[in-house]
């Protein structure tokens, strides 16, 4: 029985050793499986992509699309090449025509503004009042801009400020000179003396001023009014008798005519001729304009420039340079204003946004 017993225990021990050789065989196997399996494959590839069958087709069509067509029948009549990419510009006037605003043989849109300008800058030329509206809010409108020559997408790009100058108000004062009297018998001699009269409507009633009896070519002692609406404004330089014609009989008559310059204000400079007689008065008309741009946010400033004064804009009271020149009115009403360019003297009337009084 112990023979028996031993012999068992021999053949388990091999059968065990064996069992042990098979599994160990079956691991090493199953290694190199996972590996094959989980292999990574190489940067390069370790083979090529097999070839799209569509390539061709692809490059085709994209040739295509990136070339260029020429345009014809009722878009753009002559033709004319144009990317694929890129849509056509066309406007729909009233009539129903289609227009082609890249092509200049078509009609301008908004005469005298090019087509090509409202493409070059990027602006809807769709509107009725597309040349009236203000694309970059500088107080100028896109048909302004384009007469100026500036850019309308760009806020500190504008015409020149003359343009956009207005008159708000145009105040008047007006009055009368006359030569009333004088103590000159025959010849004038430089002894003589001469009265003079200043009339003005003031608060809704006539306001008469009566002068001294004054010399002439006397300076500050010849001027005609110590007080009133005409105080130390006017000079008596001379007197002197001329002959003319009365325009009602036609005869010829000999008559005093005071020579007087204005010598304070605006008008200094200015030579009055005037007849003796209370009939024979010249009208003063001075004018004052309430001056405002409208633009650059200068609605709000207004600045009162008085009849042949000089003025800056923007408007500035103080401004070291005034190139602009209130120079007076015209017979429609309209403020004339004069300054130099380039040389010229250049001129604009502005009519009042209220009428004078």
């Amino acid at each position: 029985m112990a023979n028996l017993s031993e012999s068992y225990d021999k053949v388990s021990l091999v059968v065990s050793i064996v069992i042990a050789a098979a599994l160990g065989a079956m691991i090493w196997m199953a290694k190199g499986n996972v590996e094959e399996d989980f292999r990574q494959p190489s940067v390069l590839g370790d083979t090529e992509a097999p070839e799209n069958p569509k390539q061709k087709f692809y490059a085709d069509t994209t040739s295509e699309i990136g070339g260029a067509v020429v345009l014809g029948g009722p878009v753009t009549e002559n033709g004319r090449s144009i990317e694929l990419t890129v849509g056509t510009p066309l406007f729909l006037n009233p009539t129903g025509e289609e227009i082609d605003l890249g092509d200049a043989s078509y009609p301008m849109v908004h005469d005298p503004i090019p087509n090509q300008w409202w493409l070059d800058n990027r602006i809807d030329p769709g509107w009725s009042n597309s040349p009236g509206l203000d694309q970059d809010g500088d107080g100028f409108s896109n048909g302004e801009e384009f007469a100026g020559n500036t850019d309308p997408n760009d806020p500190e790009s504008f015409p020149a400020l003359i343009a956009k100058l207005q008159c708000v108000e145009l105040e008047k004062r007006a009055f009368r000179l006359s030569y009333s009297s004088d103590s000159t018998i025959g010849a004038i001699k430089p002894t003589d003396t001469f009265k003079f009269n200043h009339e003005e409507i003031v608060g809704g009633r006539s306001v008469r001023t009566g002068s001294e009896n004054i010399p002439f070519g006397k300076g500050n002692d010849s001027n005609l009014f110590s007080k009133g609406g005409a105080q130390m404004r006017y000079e008596l330089k001379n007197v002197e008798q001329r002959e003319f014609e009365n325009p009602n009989t036609g005869i010829v008559q000999k008559a005093n005519f005071a020579v007087i310059e204005d010598v304070a204000g605006a008008k200094k400079g200015d030579v009055l001729d005037i007849k003796k007689g209370s009939r024979n008065g010249v009208i003063i008309r001075d004018y004052t304009a309430v001056l405002s741009l409208a633009a650059i946010g200068q609605q709000a400033v207004t600045l009162k420039v008085e009849e042949r004064s000089s003025f800056s804009l923007p408007l500035d009271p103080d401004a070291a340079e005034k190139p602009f020149k209130f120079t007076g009115v015209s017979d429609a009403g309209a403020v004339i204003i004069e300054w130099e360019e380039n040389g010229e003297t250049k001129t604009m009337e502005v009519q009042p946004l209220s009428a004078a009084e």
